[in-house]
């Protein structure tokens, strides 16, 4: 799509950011703060703003060496982490009205220090993590309406301290900020609980159904074994029948081999006698037939008593783990509740 013809020419109108020179004064400041072992640069191609870095470092950075910053007036940004300064370096820097960023964390700077500060109306910034500054240095920087943001990790800073500071500048975000750490730190105690008395609940549940469920698989196991072991005796009962039907069988073919050596046994006798040993092999067939079955059917039982007896084991397992789960939870809810008890009394 093209543009209009006005809309054109407006645009190439339309100036470029303008690149702006350092002064003398400055470049001279950039090369003693680098002759001393900082870092210095121009904050951007159209603003002369310097930003200066001592952190980095590898010379030893004391109160000595700020005094390079006597008369500078153009100083946006100043990194001092870890430097070995204390509150006689930060008076060297009272005359940098147009600072807007100072890292001040890791020195050995005090409440002193942050007095000396106080007249830095342009400052946005201030780190003093790790230092030893009080609630009471805090009062020096009320007076920053431009300051948003602060950062007091480790240091003598309490929520009684801070408070007073963030009525006095609405912006300010203060890290840490102690009153809505606990806030959080409240409401993520009462969330806790609340979760783990729901799951406390469904556990419960839960819970109830396995041992249920684990009581009916062992007597579903008990019954299988009571089958089991009468199957077994059938089976036992079913081979002493095969053994008594084959000890008859065996004294008939005796009677009837006798009979046949006799000569003086009628034919009556004999055709009686092989009769009874037909019959008693009918009988032993029958009884080993049945004794078979009756195996078939043992070999079955003893599959499903081992089923029954698996299940039961692992319902009984799920129920010990649901149970240990569910005690488990039970401490852990109890344990929030505590510290959700503890937290609101300290709130209250």
């Amino acid at each position: 799509m093209k543009l209009p013809a006005l809309l054109c020419t407006a645009l190439f109108f339309i100036p470029a950011a303008v690149a702006q020179e350092l002064s003398d004064a400055d470049k001279a400041f950039i090369e003693a703060v680098r002759s001393a072992g900082g870092q210095a640069m121009q904050l951007a191609k159209n603003d002369t703003r310097l930003t200066i870095a001592f952190h980095l470092s590898d010379n030893e950075i004391t109160d000595e060496t700020l005094k390079l910053f006597a008369g500078a007036d153009n100083v946006y940004s100043l990194n001092l982490r870890g430097a070995k300064i204390t509150d006689a370096g930060v008076q060297q820097l009272v005359g940098l009205q147009s600072l807007v960023r100072l890292h001040l964390e890791k020195t050995a700077v005090t409440d002193t220090g942050l007095a000396h500060l106080s007249g830095l109306s342009n400052l946005e910034y201030l780190n003093v993590y790790g230092t030893k500054v009080t609630d009471a240095g805090l009062e020096h920087i009320k007076g920053l309406s431009k300051l948003k943001k602060l950062f007091v990790w480790q240091t003598g800073v309490t929520e009684e301290g801070e408070e007073p500071l963030k009525e006095a500048l609405p912006d300010l975000e203060i890290v840490p900020d102690f009153r809505k750490d606990r806030e959080r730190a409240l409401l993520s105690a009462e969330r806790a609980y609340e979760d783990a008395a729901r799951e406390v609940t469904d556990l419960a549940q839960k819970r109830n159904e396995l041992l249920k469920a684990a009581t009916a698989a062992a007597e579903k196991a008990q019954a299988a074994a009571a089958t089991l072991k009468t199957g077994e005796a059938d089976v036992a009962k079913s081979a002493e029948l095969v053994a008594a039907a084959e000890a008859t069988k065996a004294q008939t073919v005796a009677i009837l081999e006798t009979l046949k050596a006799d000569a003086s046994a009628t034919e009556e006798l004999k055709t009686a006698a092989q009769e009874s040993a037909g019959a008693t092999d009918k009988a032993v067939a029958a009884a080993k037939a049945s004794a078979e079955k009756l195996g078939k059917v043992l070999e079955e039982l003893k599959k499903a008593n081992e089923a029954a007896a698996k299940g039961a084991t692992d319902s009984k397992t799920a129920a010990d783990e649901a149970k240990k789960k569910f005690d488990e939870t039970l401490q852990k809810s109890i344990d929030f509740k505590a510290k959700f008890e503890e937290l609101s009394a300290a709130q209250g």
